[in-house]
């Protein structure tokens, strides 16, 4: 993250050349070790450091997204990572109307007619969906007809529990094409990025959707002509609950500064294989390697368990993908063929071929950060294991870059919401998010998180750097969401920076992240220094956890790290 303290003698620096930035009227610190001519302007930031808000700067409704959050800011604005409120519908308005269909079945059959659901709307679009009861534990046959003058028939149904869901689109006289949608603004519309299954089988064979896993919420279904042409049509819904896994609490004391302690990689990884004893000890690799010789990570690369197989996705300032040290361990869309202009795959995205930048709207997440923010953490997950630069902690993990913040740093909820969709949907194991807000929690990104949760993905964030007892958001909801990530140095101290575990248990634990050498753009290296930079090594140690069993479920794996965590030596 974009580190900030709340010391007066502190500012924030970018690596930068002089006066690409206004300057700053309020104190800051910085994940960079190297000094730059000019500090970041943030409007809106007060609160906690009792300064009087900046003058209006380029950054007009946007602050800075870091591992700190914006004070005092109204609902215009566009918060860090996890925090704007704007905007927001009130629940009644959210709720479709519940109208029940059971009783408009076939009392020997069971099956229900659209046509009988007695709308005043003929739910052609998807703000007048027609709403079906009874998907969730149960199976619900629909008919009725599309074609001329009726192209789309829209469905409206909920499920309250992680479920498998099933659709099977038959009894067609001509060709029809089904999707399963979820409106996640909320805004009456199929947006890019919302549909989540579809099937478009050629004639008159059936149409079938199999989605394991579906989270919980408010989906569609729609039924579409193909060309006009006229059918009707059967359609069955069934939805079937997923028994919740029991995962007992991480045994141990809780400390309000540190957690569960120091993540480490060979007992976690020996854990997972029900090993009694962790793997025999290598001597240090020293140097600037200090990182992953204190949470044991070359012991389990010595048991060929590097992260293969496993995607990491990176929601930041963007990835240089280019870099030497990174460029083997770019995640790849095989379902886009690259430059055809075409969304092969058909997820909302075209040419989506290595991620996608949601503050540009397009296919090229590189990094334009002026300290290559996005970059540094990447190589800290899986800089790759050559005869140069550095090595990740899973050098052979998959990095997605998805870029959420802007080149200075900036972004708002909408979009690392987005982005969090968009790397669970699209595969990612892990996801890494070295941002934050530091006063304001965000529905949509929670929201987003525990889709993302639900969907297999380990989600580890970045517990800020305001020096303050409790974790910035989303990081501070790790009691149910997710892994929090405090900061130590080499001798095992907590940074004066690094936000607290606090006084409440929840999945927090300590990594090194003070003076951290990573990768940046154009090739480069650099040192940095913030809960940011430790946060990707407790995602790179996921990921070798997930490669030694890649059947854990996301709090399968927040166990393991936190009942295997080192609490000796820590002091904070």
């Amino acid at each position: 993250m974009l580190d900030l303290t709340t010391n007066p003698n502190d500012r924030l620096y970018f690596n930068q050349q002089p006066n690409d930035l206004a300057q700053s009227t309020f104190p800051a610190n910085s994940d960079l070790l190297n000094p730059a001519s000019g500090p970041l302007n943030i409007p809106g930031y007060s609160a906690e450091s009792s300064l009087t808000n900046p003058t209006a700067s380029s950054f007009d409704q946007q602050t800075q997204i870091a591992d700190f959050i914006v004070a005092n800011a109204g609902a215009g604005f566009s918060y860090s990572a996890s925090d704007r409120v704007s905007r927001d519908v009130a629940e009644a308005q959210l709720k479709p109307q519940s109208e029940s269909a059971i009783a408009n079945a076939d009392p020997l059959t069971g099956t229900i007619s659209a046509s009988g659901l007695n709308f005043s709307d003929p739910g052609n679009s998807l703000s007048t969906a027609r709403n079906v009861v009874g998907v969730e534990n149960g199976s619900i046959s629909l008919t009725d007809f599309v074609g001329l003058g009726d192209a789309n028939d829209f469905y409206r149904f909920e499920i309250n529990t992680k479920s498998n869901f099933n659709l099977r689109l038959d009894g067609l006289r001509a060709n029809a094409n089904v999707r399963l949608i979820q409106d996640r603004n909320r805004n009456g519309v199929v947006d890019s990025g919302e549909t989540i299954d579809y099937s478009i089988e050629s004639g008159t064979l059936p149409d079938v959707i199999n989605v394991s896993n579906l989270a919980p919420g408010t989906y569609y279904v729609q039924v579409s002509s193909f060309l006009g042409n006229s059918t009707n049509y059967n359609l069955n819904l069934s939805a079937t609950s997923i028994p919740v896994l029991n995962i007992p609490t991480p045994s141990g004391l809780f400390n309000s500064n540190y957690g569960y302690g120091l993540v480490n990689a060979n007992a976690a990884v020996s854990s997972t294989l029900n090993r009694s004893n962790p793997f025999p000890a290598l001597p240090d690799l020293g140097g600037t390697n200090w990182a992953l010789d204190v949470i044991n990570a070359p012991e389990v690369w010595n048991q060929n368990i590097t992260g293969n197989g496993i995607v990491v996705a990176v929601l930041d300032t963007g990835v240089d993908y280019t870099h030497p040290d990174l460029d083997g361990n770019i995640w790849r869309n095989t379902g886009e063929i690259a430059g055809n202009g075409i969304d092969d795959d058909r997820n909302g995205y075209i040419d989506d071929i290595r991620g996608w930048d949601f503050v540009a709207s397009d296919n090229n997440p590189m990094d334009l950060n002026f300290d290559g923010h996005g970059t540094h953490i990447a190589g800290a997950i899986a800089a790759e294991r050559n005869d140069f630069g550095i090595t990740g902690v899973a050098p052979n993990a998959k990095i997605m870059p998805v870029r959420v913040l802007s080149a200075f740093g900036t972004g708002n909820q909408n979009n690392v919401a987005a982005g969090i969709r968009y790397a669970a949907d699209n595969g990612a194991n892990v996801i890494n998010l070295s941002l934050g807000n530091e006063f304001v929690p965000s529905n949509v990104v929670n929201n987003a998180i525990q889709y993302a949760n639900n969907k297999g993905s380990v989600v580890v964030m970045a517990a800020g750097n305001s020096g303050v007892g409790q974790p910035d958001y989303p990081a501070r909801n790790a009691d149910s969401l997710g892994i929090a990530v405090g900061s130590i140095d080499v001798r095992g101290h907590m940074a004066d920076i690094s936000n607290r575990a606090g006084s409440r248990p929840l999945d927090y634990l300590v990594a090194p992240g003070v003076e951290i050498v990573s990768t940046t753009p154009d090739e480069d290296y650099e040192l940095r220094s913030g809960t940011s930079f430790a946060t990707p090594h407790v995602a790179g140690v996921a990921a070798l956890v997930l490669n030694a069993n890649p059947t854990l479920t996301p709090a399968q794996v927040e166990y393991i790290l936190t009942t295997t965590a080192n609490r000796n030596g820590l002091t904070g």
